[in-house]
């Protein structure tokens, strides 16, 4: 089984071009390729930290499977065909360097560099956030789904990402616990209000990532004792910066 278990960074990332392959070859299957992901995050999750006794052994699972899922969603309303090669290779490197980090902080602490799975958390996490905001700007726009069946969607996948964050960040849950529920409905605002402009899927899930971005990094300095009125209209003027530069050039619908 501790071969089993060191082969699992491998295996995800060939478990992870397996969906993909077996998405693209019948997109029908698409219900089945999830579930499949799914059951692997959570077994290699319970395998990984089986040595260590892990009460809550799943949560190492949240961020490769919300990734994976997705990914593999935004895969099929693309049709660039670089970008989908550059995205399934990307993908297939990050599930091994993430099951990687996950081994060593579980079965070998002195191999773990310190701050690995937050770092890498917090890059991820945006990207997703991105990617789950185009995704379903983008199956409104193009397929008409019920609003309201996309808007559970999101709420519930948002709302994985958001606890993932504050797990690996060992978040006191008993003091911050109000962040997970703030910032959830925070951006729920915000999407709903985005889906009015008539803008492309991936600008519109840029600009409610930059969102998400805004509000980590004011919780962080939160947490951190380093928030002020000052650094907080600094934040403020970067991320209204960048909107106003997006929206004056961007292509009106």
């Amino acid at each position: 089984m501790k071969k089993l278990t060191n082969f699992i960074p491998f295996l995800s990332a060939l478990v992870w071009l397996g969906a993909y392959l077996w998405l693209r070859d019948d997109p029908k299957n698409f219900l089945w390729v999830d579930l499949a992901m799914v059951i692997f995050c959570l077994l290699a999750s319970w395998r990984i930290s089986a040595k260590s006794k892990e009460k809550h052994w799943w949560n190492s699972a949240w961020l490769p499977m919300t990734t994976n899922l997705i990914a593999l969603g935004y895969l099929v309303i693309i049709s660039n065909q670089f970008l989908i090669d550059v995205m399934v290779i990307a993908l297939i490197i990050l599930n091994y360097v993430y099951w990687r980090f996950v081994y060593f902080y579980y079965n070998a602490p002195n191999r773990y560099t310190s701050f690995s799975l937050d770092n890498l958390s917090f890059y991820v996490n945006f990207l997703n956030v991105f990617l789950l905001g185009a995704l379903a700007f983008g199956l409104r726009a193009f397929l008409q789904y019920n609003f309201w069946l996309i808007l559970i969607g999101v709420s519930l996948t948002l709302a994985l990402i958001l606890y993932q964050g504050m797990w690996v960040s060992k978040v006191d849950w008993k003091k911050y616990g109000w962040y997970w529920s703030i910032n959830l409905l925070i951006l729920l605002e915000f999407f709903g209000v985005l889906g009015l402009l008539p803008l492309n899927h991936n600008l519109l899930g840029f600009l409610w990532a930059s969102i998400y971005y805004l509000l980590l990094i004011l919780f962080n300095d939160l947490m951190n004792h380093h928030f002020s009125h000052k650094r907080l209209w600094l934040y403020l003027s970067v991320v209204g910066g960048g909107w106003l530069i997006l929206l004056l050039t961007a292509s009106w619908l």
